[in-house]
């Protein structure tokens, strides 16, 4: 198998993961006993150790290769998912006092957010080896098209399995990330370090294109991720659904986005070379009619068309931001830019849980109309800004470097 197709199915394993939580997140909280500040804290810890540990791991991934870091990551984030549906398994059964329970929920989150940087920002180091310039976003779309295949089956996977138990779907998706272990351990190839020891590269923030997409990640993840722990009970709340009609709907919506999200990267974004500026430009005006959407459209089918909004937002904007991250960092430093994607996302991610919730307890609309707002000014920021043109020029150079070694 090409290490290109591992690098995909690798990642579709990883995003299943991600998202299997979900549509059980919302229910399992309750069923536990825990509040909706609960949920956000949860999700907010991992952020926060996600955002200290990318540098690393994407330092690591220079330093000692893709492949030793992934297998790394992969075995780490198993473990962290089947110890978190043990301890909600033990916490539906009331076996340990309340608070001990949600204190280890947060330490079996705290594994996850250690490790799920290091599959990231490897598998991002490791297409950008494999992908020329030209091909860049086309390659950083193939990992957006993972995600969102990912998105698809992980919350689809946790609606279904939900109904024999709401951590059953944890642990399938534990096993799943050692079948990728076994996978990434057989068909990848070595990878030599892209630095020597005692070498490192550094990327300035000052690199030109580099702030711009950096911070278009952070606000695109921090609404993601608003909307990935509101949505349970916005749905619930709205349309007063018990626990496992919870868990289908918004797995319905989840795979909504998934699939939107697949079709534009795997289709739209790969047979076309579009520059990141062209993609955030695309994505961003899909992703604020979304939220307007599912605030105004008070019903079921609203709240899909919504979900299938955001997929297709989030497809050409993740390709964007990541294919400019990338660029901008230059070739020998690509561990280090999967690092710093890690680091932006994870600083969207960090806050948004518990502002989200807290906004939600205020009216259930209000982290919508949150998410509206920052859709807005984003509009107004790549838009009016110049600085997308940096990254062309970028482009231009390093193909120019590119033909000149060639002679």
């Amino acid at each position: 198998m090409q290490p290109r197709k591992v690098i995909f199915l690798s990642m579709i394993i990883c995003y299943i993961g991600f998202g299997v939580i979900i549509p059980i997140l919302a229910p399992l909280i309750r069923e536990i006993g825990l509040q909706e500040r609960h949920a956000g804290i949860v999700i907010s810890i991992a952020a926060l150790v996600l955002l200290l540990a990318a540098p690393f791991w994407g330092t690591q991934s220079d330093r000692l290769g893709r492949k030793k870091v992934m297998v790394i990551g992969f075995v780490g984030f198993s473990f962290s998912l089947a110890f978190f549906a043990f301890l909600g398994w033990i916490g539906m059964k009331d076996l340990l006092p309340i608070n001990v329970v949600f204190i280890l929920l947060l330490s079996s989150r705290i594994m996850f957010g250690f490790f799920f940087p290091a599959i990231s920002s490897s598998s991002q180091a490791l297409m950008a080896d494999l992908t020329s310039v030209q091909e860049r976003s086309a390659g950083m779309a193939m990992i957006g098209a993972a995600t969102g295949i990912g998105f698809i089956i992980g919350p689809a996977l946790g609606a279904f399995l939900s109904t024999i138990s709401l951590v059953f779907p944890v642990i399938i998706t534990a096993l799943l990330a050692l079948i990728a272990v076994i996978l990434i351990a057989i068909q990848i190839p070595k990878t030599e370090p892209a630095v020597v020891a005692n070498k490192y590269n550094k990327i300035k923030l000052t690199t030109s294109g580099l702030r711009p997409y950096l911070l278009i990640a952070a606000s695109v993840m921090s609404m993601i991720v608003m909307l990935q722990v509101t949505s349970g009970f916005f749905i619930q709340d709205r349309f007063s659904l018990n626990s496992k009609e919870t868990a289908s709907w918004v797995g319905i919506g989840m795979f909504a986005v998934g699939i939107m999200m697949a079709l534009v990267q795997m289709t739209v974004i790969q047979k076309r070379q579009y520059s990141p500026r062209s993609l955030v430009r695309i994505g961003l005006p899909i992703l604020l009619l979304g939220f307007v959407l599912l605030i105004e459209w008070n019903h079921l089918a609203g709240f899909v068309i919504a979900f299938m909004l955001f997929g297709i937002g989030g497809g050409f904007l993740m390709s964007g931001y990541t294919a400019g991250i990338s660029l901008s960092a230059g070739k020998e430093n690509q561990g280090t830019a999967g690092g710093l994607t890690a680091v932006a996302t994870g600083i969207g991610s960090l806050v948004a849980p518990i502002v989200g919730t807290e906004l939600y307890r205020i009216h259930p609309d209000t982290p919508y109309w949150v998410c509206i707002t920052i859709s807005l000014l984003l509009i107004i920021y790549v838009f009016s800004s110049h600085k997308g043109l940096v990254i062309e020029q970028t482009v231009k150079n390093e193909t120019s470097e590119n033909k000149a070694s060639l002679v």
